[in-house]
């Protein structure tokens, strides 16, 4: 089976202690949420400090980018003008990450994450062309300084492959930009394993992107029915290696003694 990258989701305060004892417990990735708005890249002390002293343990770097901050900003401009939000929003997204990923780019993240859900919580209705281009310039924005940043495409449609691969069709289809790995969010269940499994070999193949499994929303891990090493297990035989790893909390951490 294949060695999995594993992954912990923490927030940018977490200090330099905290990571160190994730990596113990067998983390290689730090996955942290960035809150995009205007004039990020001119505070962005707090994530320089944090982005250092990932790297100081040895360890990778995920940046999930929280667009919705900045998205809300624009609709209060705009209004339910969708032409103007749209093209308004596809600007600031990339002057907005390509000046942050200036900042961090002496401790440059391997990945950066856009969760696609986001784009049906804005508050206006965005067509799946109007998406792919919103979701471009914010790619755009990060490859124009860190070419060799892996993309990563976050779903939250872990077990419905309909509804999962129609999205990711529409995307492809409207012009939408190469990406690397789909990150699928789930939380365990026996209910709903096989549906996983199903989902990872599906998109793996049809979209050839790398999978990740991200659990880091679960409150009780104890009480699942399916254990952290069924978990592995699972994306680790994802057909063609494309099993790439697996995101948990330091809640989930705190439990689970070795996930190495």
């Amino acid at each position: 089976m294949k060695n999995l990258n594993k992954m912990a989701s923490v927030t940018v305060n977490t200090g330099m202690d905290e990571l160190n004892a994730l990596k113990t417990k067998g983390i290689e990735t730090i996955i942290s949420s960035v809150e995009i708005k205007t004039g990020v890249a001119d505070s962005a002390g707090s994530i320089l400090s944090h982005a250092e002293s990932i790297k100081k343990l040895g360890m990778k770097w995920n940046v999930r980018l929280g667009l919705l901050p900045l998205y809300k900003e624009i609709l209060a401009e705009t209004g339910a003008d969708n032409r103007q939000f749209v093209r308004k929003s596809e600007r600031a997204a990339f002057e907005n990450i390509n000046k942050l990923m200036n900042v961090l780019k002496d401790c440059s993240p391997e990945y950066v994450q856009i969760d696609t859900d986001i784009y049906s919580e804005i508050g206006i209705q965005i067509g799946s062309e109007e998406q792919a281009r919103m979701i471009n310039s914010c790619i755009n924005g990060v490859k124009s300084v860190l070419p060799e940043c892996k993309v990563i495409l976050g779903t939250k449609e872990s077990t419905d492959n309909e509804k999962a691969k129609k999205w990711f069709n529409r995307f492809q289809v409207s012009g939408g930009k190469a990406f690397d790995i789909i990150s699928l969010s789930y939380e365990l269940s026996a209910d709903t394993f096989y549906d996983l499994s199903l989902n990872m070999s599906d998109l793996s193949r049809r979209f050839e992107a790398d999978i990740i499994v991200d659990i880091s929303l679960q409150n009780n891990v104890e009480a699942a029915d399916i254990s952290l090493e069924d978990l592995d297990n699972a994306v680790s035989i994802v057909p063609l290696e494309r099993g790439y790893g697996t995101v948990y909390s330091k809640n989930i951490l705190d439990i689970a003694t070795q996930v190495a």
